[in-house]
């Protein structure tokens, strides 16, 4: 009986086979434009020209981080000074698995393509064996399965680069073994589900809530309207559980510190607000709409949408296409018993992906969803894209879709017509076929081979932020830290708005006034303290307003230094290393812009104002700081705290009052925060809350 078995396994074996060559062929087709230039250049649209390069970043981190024995969530190369946590982000450790022999070999770029290609082959191959299990019919299951991974929804997460989201192999497959698991009952095939629960998580977060939200329906509808299965409905259940445990056992060193930062430190990282949730729903119009792909429609239709009620981002196109759900009707209506469930699924995914509150079109209707309340479950609140609930419908609808072409396929045959099953396939292949796709090369700048023989932080102008990854781009070739960085939810990230001499580089303009204390050591210290060695200001990423601010910027942080390279687009400035003294400068926001009366100069402060304090040295180290101020229309009581240790008190009147501090200031960065209570100006029109004016400000040893 056993080798009868294994005789049976071995026959399927080349159809198996058959079909990923034939799904590898396809993708090889679509993503044709790209081969010539594989380790140079990634297919995608505008949106890719960012979250494509975040993505081959990961490939590249995670490869790094493994060769040199780090923990690939957390790293230590974008956020300096104290590097960030990757726990939250999309950082597609199954995907960088599945390429990193590429990635070692050929380098990230090469990785992220063949990741696609992957992505497509083997999306395609899962929608096969998930067809194949309910409909029985080969040909019909090649289609579904082709159908399913050039969905426009698939496509259009390759469109945008977005790789963690294309990668619908990983939670399709899952459905399969978990349909293997009640339908067979084998315990195997649990565990393997949970596997791919697993698998499915570490490429995508959102998906794995998706798959776990998927898992609890299924069972509910697995374990009744029998006979979908010969198990009880408490086997059904049981199952399903030990899938779910089997994933979350897997998953539980990166999803207990995932979960940990999501619901005990939410401000940490950036939260979509409620308006963002909504214009990253879906409307009800954008299912029954063709896909924006299109080389015929695609353009005027993506213009006139999103002019219409799509004005925020171009990640809309969740059209699930127009022969698909004709196929998918007739699934249901020829063989109702094994598709109905499966209806069930993608329309309650459908139901999710619209989001809280419903809209049709440019209608805001204000009817609540059930998403609304999904949303207010703890540590869901980071899953705020609902849209991608599509991703479960096209994997929900594979079954429907190839019972639909098996009925097609018996009709054909009973009437001997053929063409009605190839008109109905012609016709979905002008639906959703591409044009050429746009490449998008590689940063080969000379400056970044330059840069990758040094060391210490880079830190670029623009810096690298929300949205922008131009600075990761050249981190591929250079290798080195930077400040900030391209996070799917950045950290908050203070450091560069107060560290000295960073934060007019960091916020493209001068101070209006020198921050350094009397005393102190100057802009080039605190930078060599920073560990910044190199300045790279790319001039053709500024807007032309804002050079002659830049420039300023340059010139106050930068004193007296020179570019050593400069070809009109970048610039770069190689920093001396500098063996400081003690350094301290005002910082923050809490500082009004410099006022005199034509002898004396002074800044106001707000309700509270920084001090930053320096030790460059590795012992502590005995200071003085001299304050003279004078208080706004009263006397008032200055407190101050060092790193939020109370330092001492500082009554300050009307008049210049001076006092000095003498503390021991350890080795590293300091704040001493001054607070006192602050009146409105009292000048109409005027936003201004103020308390002392300072005056002047001495370090001394």
């Amino acid at each position: 009986m056993i080798e009868d078995a294994r005789l049976v396994d071995a026959a399927r074996l080349p159809r198996w086979l058959v079909a990923l060559a034939g799904y590898s062929a396809i993708a090889l087709m679509l993503l044709a434009p790209t081969l010539p230039v594989f380790g140079s250049a990634i297919p995608g649209g505008p949106v890719a020209e960012v979250d494509g390069w975040q993505n081959v970043w990961s490939l590249w981190w995670v490869q790094r981080a493994l060769a040199s024995g780090q923990n690939p969530f957390v790293t230590d190369l974008l956020f300096v000074p104290d590097g960030v946590s990757l726990y939250l982000e999309p950082l597609g450790l199954s995907n960088a698995l599945l390429v990193l022999p590429v990635t070692t070999l050929w380098g990230p770029v090469a990785a992220y393509n063949a990741a696609m290609l992957l992505s497509l082959a083997l999306s395609g191959l899962t929608g096969y064996a998930l067809a194949l299990r309910v409909c029985k019919t080969p040909w019909a299951a090649f289609v579904a399965g082709l159908l399913f991974t050039v969905s426009p929804f698939h496509l259009t997460r390759i469109w945008d680069g977005q790789l963690e989201l294309a990668s619908l192999h990983w939670p399709a497959a899952y459905a399969l073994f978990l349909l293997r698991a009640v339908e067979d009952g084998r315990r195997r095939d649990a565990l393997a589900a949970g596997l791919l629960l697993a698998l499915t998580g570490l490429a995508s977060w959102y998906y794995l809530l998706f798959m776990g939200l998927f898992s609890l329906g299924f069972a509910l509808l697995w374990a009744i309207g029998r006979p979908a299965t010969r198990l009880a409905p408490g086997q059904v259940f049981g199952q399903t559980a030990l899938s779910l445990l089997v994933g979350g056992l897997l998953l539980l060193p990166v999803l207990a510190p995932a979960l940990t930062l999501a619901i005990t430190a939410p401000d940490a990282v950036y939260q979509f607000a409620d308006e963002e949730v909504l214009q990253r729903s879906a409307n009800l119009l954008d299912f029954w709409l063709p896909s924006y792909l299109h080389p015929l429609w695609g353009p005027w239709l993506f213009t006139t949408v999103r002019l219409a009620w799509h004005d925020f981002s171009g990640d809309w196109n969740v059209a699930l296409g127009y022969g698909t759900l004709a196929l998918a009707a007739l699934g249901a209506l020829r063989s109702p018993q094994a598709a109905w469930r499966w209806l069930v699924l993608a329309g309650a995914a459908l139901l999710l992906a619209l989001g809280p509150r419903l809209q049709v079109g440019p209608w805001q209707s204000g009817l609540p969803l059930p998403y609304a309340l999904l949303d207010r479950l703890p540590g869901l609140s980071l899953g705020r894209r609902p849209a991608l609930f599509t991703a479960v419908s096209t994997i929900a609808l594979v079954p429907p879709v190839a019972l639909g072409l098996r009925a097609l396929g018996a009709a054909a045959q009973r009437r001997g017509r053929p063409w009605l099953v190839g008109l109905p396939l012609a016709l979905i292949a002008f639906e959703l076929a591409l044009g050429p796709w746009p490449r998008l090369p590689a940063d080969t700048h000379p400056l970044n081979q330059r840069l990758a023989g040094g060391s210490g932080v880079v830190l670029d102008v623009p810096p690298a932020a929300y949205k922008y990854v131009e600075p990761q781009r050249a981190q591929l070739i250079h290798g080195r830290p930077i400040p900030g960085g391209y996070l799917a939810r950045p950290p908050r990230y203070p450091w560069p708005r107060e560290a000295p001499a960073v934060r007019p580089l960091w916020r493209m303009r001068p101070e209006p006034a020198d921050p350094f204390l009397a005393g102190s050591d100057g802009p080039l210290a605190a930078l060599s303290f920073y560990g910044v060695h190199d300045v790279v200001v790319r001039w053709d990423q500024i807007e032309p307003e804002r050079v002659p601010q830049v420039q300023a910027a340059l010139a106050q942080a930068l004193p007296g230094l020179a570019p050593v390279f400069d070809d009109g687009a970048r610039s770069h400035y190689q920093l001396p290393v500098l063996d400081p003294q003690p350094i301290a400068a005002l910082s923050g926001d809490g500082w009004q812009r410099p006022e005199d009366d034509g002898q004396q100069t002074w800044r106001w402060m707000g309700p509270e104002g920084t001090i930053t304090l320096i030790n460059p040295g590795a012992q502590s180290r005995r200071l003085s700081l001299t304050l003279t101020a004078h208080s706004y229309r009263e006397p008032r009581t200055v407190s101050l705290s060092l790193d939020g240790a109370p330092a001492g008190r500082w009554p300050v009147g009307l008049g210049p009052t001076r006092t000095r501090f003498h503390f021991w200031l350890p080795p590293g960065e300091h704040r001493l925060t001054l607070h006192a209570p602050a009146d409105p100006e009292a000048i109409a029109n005027s936003s201004r809350l103020l308390s002392i004016a300072l005056r002047e400000a001495r370090l001394e040893p």
